[in-house]
């Protein structure tokens, strides 16, 4: 059932853009920052919070999924390499909310995110409609959840999964893949396997299953209003109840911001953006100025530290289990212990500057320098000027002996 191979087959990027309008002349500067500090610092009623709570620009979500075309020739035993083609972009208007708001007295700000996605077929590149082929992720996490028990429970399951699927291939429209989730006997059977690390709280599987709507699924945030220390503006103090992720040692500290407001300091050499969706913060490092409908900002971009886990950065290397494992690979976070321990891996698209012996054993990608993570500010807000966020979801997949 399982193979060794290593398969990307999904790209989501999501693409803001904030016009923040007219050009301050700074003519006092102190007078300038204390305007700016009461404008910017969030509170009921404040300038921020409404921006913050309901934000008012055009967000789009682009999805690109990998459709494998050489299936046939993998099951029939041919040493091929996989050949995948990319479909999309699949385009929806997100519309991202905070509710349940609770204001703190250490500065703080209790919240959970909740987002609409509203398909664009317009905007968009084919139908929701359209057939892909990729690897089926429910026996992909089954048999990576069993694969260190014994050799009987791994027999076992592997009986009943053949009885079930015929391969480990599933073939489903775009709309199952990502919202209205594929249904699968085995997510029934999982629940019943005996020492499964994780349970599995889906009933359907899709990337973006259950999302849409949701005030739950990215979480409980507390953040910091800047009252009490304006440079920590935005940044988030607690999730989920407590200031560690799931990562060891100092990658599991929880720093950064929420990607909507920033304290305006100039000579900003990084910035972190904590994603619930892979439990930790992201470094982007100032690339140079750039201007966005004539305001003048400073472009932050994800440098090859991304995802790195201490190939070339050893402080990074945390990320990684100790002792290192197999898992661990240059440019490829592992996710696992974030997603209900499904072999989950993220990268840039397309494997953009990964272990090259990943992108070489699949034909079909194409990763380019434009598909890099990169972010503008505008300096004497903080307030973003342009966002595009591209990260891809990956599966890994090996030959487990049973």
């Amino acid at each position: 059932m399982v193979v060794s191979r290593n398969i990307a087959w999904f790209i989501c990027s999501g693409v803001a853009l904030v016009i923040i309008g007219g050009v301050l002349n700074v003519i006092w500067p102190e007078l300038f920052f204390a305007q700016i500090q009461r404008m910017m610092i969030l509170a009921n009623g404040s300038t921020s919070f409404y921006i913050w709570r309901d934000i008012p620009i055009p967000m789009y979500l682009e999805c690109f999924l990998f459709n494998i075309t050489n299936v046939d020739d993998i099951l029939s035993g041919k040493n091929v390499t996989i050949s995948v083609q990319q479909m999309g972009p699949y385009v929806f208007r997100e519309i991202r909310k905070k509710v349940n708001i609770t204001w703190n007295d250490n500065s703080t700000v209790t919240f959970k995110n909740q987002r609409f996605w509203h398909y664009h077929p317009e905007m968009s590149n084919g139908s929701l409609s359209d057939m892909v082929t990729s690897i089926n992720p429910i026996v992909v996490t089954i048999a990576y959840a069993l694969r260190n028990e014994r050799v009987m429970l791994r027999v076992f399951v592997d009986m009943v999964m053949r009885m079930v699927h015929t391969n480990m291939f599933m073939t489903a429209n775009v709309s199952s893949w990502l919202f209205d989730g594929v249904e699968d006997p085995l997510l029934n059977l999982a629940t019943r396997i005996p020492n499964l690390p994780y349970s599995i709280p889906f009933d359907r599987f899709g990337w973006l299953y259950t999302r849409n709507g949701s005030a739950e699924f990215d979480g409980v945030f507390v953040s910091n209003t800047g009252a009490s220390d304006f440079f920590n503006l935005g940044l988030i103090e607690k999730w989920q109840h407590t200031k560690r992720t799931v990562y060891r040692g100092k990658c599991g500290d929880l720093e950064g911001s929420s990607g909507e407001l920033w304290a305006p300091q100039r000579g900003l050499n990084e910035l972190h953006i904590f994603a619930p969706d892979i439990c930790t913060h992201m470094t982007l490092t100032a690339d140079g100025p750039v201007t966005h409908q004539g305001i003048e900002g400073m472009q932050y971009i994800a440098n090859d530290s991304l995802f790195d886990n201490g190939f070339r950065y050893p402080e990074m290397s945390c990320y990684c289990d100790e002792p290192r494992d197999r898992n661990c690979i240059r440019g490829a976070l592992n996710v696992s212990a974030c997603r209900f321990g499904a072999p989950a891996f993220v990268t840039r698209p397309h494997f953009l500057d990964m272990d090259p012996y990943y992108p070489n054993k699949i034909a079909g990608l194409g990763p380019e320098k434009k598909q890099n993570f990169k972010m503008a500010i505008e300096l004497n807000t903080g307030m973003p000027l342009s966002i595009s966020a591209q990260l891809q979801a990956n599966a890994l997949v090996r030959h487990i002996p049973v």
